[in-house]
């Protein structure tokens, strides 16, 4: 049996939204037992190895020592479904119709009893989802997430963690549920604002991505959920879209009320260069601005139209033009800009250097690998701030 702590666990985890939005359900200790997964997962890897961790790591000293109680344990977390979006053959979403499909989450797993050890397999079939990702994923710190303490809290950091740029969330109730897995026992909106929104907000607020909420409803009954929290990104515009994966700018269209069916015209303006991803966020700007001062009556049939016939492609070319002649004016403030950018991003990846030297699922034999690349971060933007600053 090769050394547990073999690959490097990373500080950052990242799945494909699709999985985020995904439908399962987890138990806190199968949710650290997938954390543990996903943090081994190296970005070059082409193909699922087998993760081998220790139990003491996940449970408790009597259960670890309990042969039948890690038997249970591995038999339920082998046996997980997950019910999630296909992809597409290049790993894409399909915008044009939308299938969903039941994949096992793992394809082994395994305990070996003298050395203590859960040897874990991800299933193949989500290779596309967690392997080798360039667009529409999102990342977390590990950190974070491992403060914790409920699975239910960790999905929905997740969730919002998707949005990091977008500082708003709204989702129906019974979607939510759904994704959640949760049926049984949250018919009343009581028990699942107590059981699940509280508890979700009392854990996140100890992390990076605390949130508040509120709720919408049809005669007496909650229908949806909006999360509110802080935008994390260079800007935070009231429309801004959800900045790292490629394609999130469908997110934020539909958050608008545009149907499913008109994505793919507004994609196909896209890929023709009509217009760019920019202009989508400057319309969706423009139109909520005119429906707050009663100018709109139809949120949805503004965006939509003003992105399939492109009438506010001349008003947002001057408003580009406008702001380059600005910056073009302002180069110490765009120089101020770039500083701070280089501060912020100095800062993230202090931080990370912190975590890796002091959190304690690194020991001697994992923490080198991540410190160095850290570190070499770390040289490079002191010498690009150095430099800007010269």
């Amino acid at each position: 049996m090769t050394d547990p702590n073999a690959r490097t666990r990373h500080p950052l985890v990242v799945q494909h939204n699709a999985l985020v939005n995904g439908r399962f359900d987890l138990t806190t200790t199968e949710t650290r037992l997938f954390l543990a997964m996903l943090a081994q997962i190296q970005r070059d890897d082409a193909a699922f190895v087998k993760c081998e961790l220790r139990v003491q790591e996940f449970l408790d000293a009597a259960s670890s020592q309990n042969y039948g109680h890690i038997r249970k344990v591995l038999e339920n977390f082998a046996g997980r479904l997950i019910t999630l979006e296909t992809l597409g053959t290049d790993g894409q979403r399909v915008l044009t119709q939308r299938t969903y499909s039941a994949i096992p989450l793992l394809a082994r797993a395994d305990y070996v009893e003298g050395e203590g050890l859960l040897v874990l397999r991800f299933n193949d079939e989500l290779q596309d989802y967690l392997l080798q990702l360039h667009s529409n994923f999102t990342k977390a710190q590990l950190a974070e997430l491992m403060k914790l303490k409920s699975a239910v809290s960790s999905r929905i950091y997740w969730l919002l963690r998707e949005y990091a740029t977008f500082g708003k969330r709204t989702i129906a109730l019974e979607e939510l549920k759904a994704i959640l897995g949760l049926s049984q026992g949250y018919d009343r909106f009581n028990n699942f604002r107590a059981r699940v929104l509280e508890r979700a907000k009392a854990e996140l607020a100890h992390t990076d991505l605390p949130f508040t909420y509120s709720t919408r409803s049809k005669g007496r009954t909650v229908t949806h959920i909006t999360f509110l929290f802080k935008p994390v990104g260079p800007a935070s515009p009231s429309r801004a879209l959800p900045g790292a994966p490629a394609a999130a700018w469908e997110a934020a269209v539909r958050d608008a009320g545009v149907s499913a069916k008109s994505l793919p015209k507004i994609q196909q303006q896209l890929q023709a260069g009509i217009y760019d991803e920019r202009y989508i966020r400057y319309v969706l700007d423009t139109v909520q601005a005119k429906a707050k001062a009663g100018k709109v009556k139809n949120e949805a049939g503004a965006v939509f139209t003003a992105l399939t016939d492109a009438y506010l492609l001349e008003d947002y070319q001057k408003a580009q033009q406008a702001a380059a002649r600005t910056k073009r004016t302002a180069s110490s403030a765009a120089t101020e800009h770039q500083r701070r950018k280089l501060i912020s991003k100095l800062e993230e990846s202090r931080n990370s250097l912190n975590i890796i030297q002091t959190a304690v699922y690194y020991d001697e034999h994992t923490r080198p690998a991540p410190l160095a690349v850290v570190e070499a971060e770390i040289a490079g933007l002191e010498a690009q701030l150095r430099q800007l600053l010269s």
